[in-house]
């Protein structure tokens, strides 16, 4: 190594040493490098940490918790009782209720009679109500019996029904031939022969009689021989169609009457 190769090293050496410490004087106080020399007040501390360090020094010499006052060693007896107490009442209940009753929480823990729920009082089997029959029409009210149909011509009835409504009075017509009407038909009724030129005439007539709705709406009582005899229906479809809302048919017809011993008028009169 020539001697102008060192010098150049020297020179960077120093430079480096004067940039370190011109660096260092102008760091702050915790970045700054210590040097080494002569610290006088190295072991001399500020006013405020001699005082922390008192209080720590305080704090360590103080007495353990066996040495304190004996009112931390009183209520040592109370916590136990109190547990004790927790333990008794845990052999007979839960522990959760316990708790709660020995805090006061639970209000039938205070109230004994509110522990045990009133028993409802007994149930009384009641005898089942029978019920009330229907009401009847009254007997002496055809109508109520026998209510309108208008939604068909003729509905068909038995004997029974026929007596029935005979003995109030209600209108019969006798669709058979006049002479066969006077031989013998049932008592009041009248002769309506649908194979007689008059029918129409007859049929209005009973129009005229009984144009009010009310009077259409009573019961008329239809017959012819029975059986194969269909003057009646014929009959009840010429009325309905004249607004004649309540026509019964005497299925059985005059034959049935007889054997039932029902009254019998002979002659042209009713």
């Amino acid at each position: 190594m020539n001697r102008k190769t060192i010098v150049q090293t020297a020179a960077l050496i120093v430079a480096g040493i004067l940039l370190a410490l011109v660096a260092n004087a102008f760091a702050s106080r915790d970045r700054k490098l210590a040097l080494v020399g002569s610290y006088p007040n190295a072991l001399t501390l500020p006013p405020h940490e001699t005082a922390v360090l008192h209080s720590q020094a305080v704090t360590n010499t103080s007495p353990p918790a066996s040495m304190m006052t004996p009112s931390v060693t009183t209520t040592a007896p109370v916590q136990t009782s109190a547990t004790s107490a927790t333990a008794t009442v845990t052999t007979t209940q839960p522990t959760a209720t316990a708790a709660i009753e020995t805090v006061g929480l639970n209000p039938a823990a205070k109230n004994p009679a509110a522990k045990a729920p009133s028993s409802p009082p007994p149930v009384t089997a009641s005898a089942p109500t029978p019920h009330s029959p229907l009401p009847t029409p009254p007997e002496d009210d055809p109508i109520k019996r026998f209510p309108p149909h208008p939604d068909k011509p003729y509905v068909e009835i038995a004997f029974a029904d026929v007596n029935w409504l005979h003995g109030k009075k209600v209108l019969f017509l006798d669709a058979r031939r006049t002479s066969v009407y006077e031989q013998g038909h049932i008592s009041g009724a009248r002769p309506y022969s649908v194979w007689e030129s008059d029918i129409d005439d007859k049929v209005r007539k009973l129009f005229d009689e009984r144009g009010d709705p009310q009077a259409q709406s009573l019961p008329i009582v239809i017959y012819c021989s029975g059986g194969d005899c269909e003057d009646s229906h014929m009959l009840a479809q010429k009325l309905w169609g004249i607004q004649f809302n309540d026509i019964y048919v005497y299925k059985d017809g005059f034959p049935d009457w007889q054997q039932h011993g029902g009254p019998v008028h002979t002659g042209a009169n009713p």
